[in-house]
C-alpha cells in the first residue's frame, strides 16, 4: 500500500512537469500566432500588391492579360485561401460575385464591397479595430485612384 508520502511525492512530481509543460506549451501557442499573423500580413501584402499593379496598368491603359498576369492572380489569391480568415473569404467572395454577376467594376456596390474586404483584412491583423468602411475608403484605391 502506498503511504501518504508517496501520494506526496507523486503530487510533487506531477506539479513539476506540468510547471514545466504548461508555460512549455503556452510559449509555443504564443509562437504559432506570431508566425501565423507574419503569414496572413505576407499573404495580404502580396494580394495588395497584385491588386495595385494590375489597377495602375488597367488605368494607363496597359495590358494585364497573360500567362504571367494570370499567375501573379493565382498565387495572390492562392494566398488569401491559405492564410485568409473565413471572414476575409466571404468579403473576398461577395466582392468578386459582383462583376461575376454582371456588375460593374468601379461601381459603388463594388467599390463598397472591396472596402469591406479591405477591412476583414485589417480586422484579421490587427484584431479588434474600431475603424468602419466609411473610415477607410480613402485608403480604398477605387476611390482615390
Amino acid at each position: 500500500m502506498a503511504t501518504i508520502l508517496q501520494y506526496k511525492e507523486i503530487v510533487v512530481a506531477l506539479i513539476a512537469v506540468f510547471g514545466v509543460v504548461i508555460p512549455y506549451l503556452v510559449q509555443r501557442n504564443k509562437e504559432y500566432k506570431l508566425k501565423l499573423k507574419e503569414q496572413k500580413i505576407a499573404a495580404y501584402s502580396e494580394f495588395l500588391r497584385d491588386f495595385t499593379e494590375t489597377a495602375v496598368l488597367i488605368e494607363h491603359g496597359e495590358e494585364v492579360e497573360g500567362k504571367d498576369a494570370d499567375r501573379q492572380r493565382i498565387l495572390a489569391r492562392n494566398q488569401i485561401l491559405l492564410y485568409g480568415s473565413d471572414d476575409v473569404i466571404r468579403a473576398y467572395d461577395k466582392w468578386v460575385k459582383i462583376t461575376d454577376n454582371g456588375g460593374k467594376a468601379g461601381s459603388d456596390e463594388d467599390v463598397a464591397l472591396f472596402g469591406s474586404l479591405l477591412l476583414k483584412i485589417r480586422q484579421d491583423i490587427v484584431t479588434k479595430t474600431k475603424i468602419t468602411v466609411n473610415e477607410i475608403s480613402n485608403l480604398n484605391p477605387f476611390e482615390r485612384g
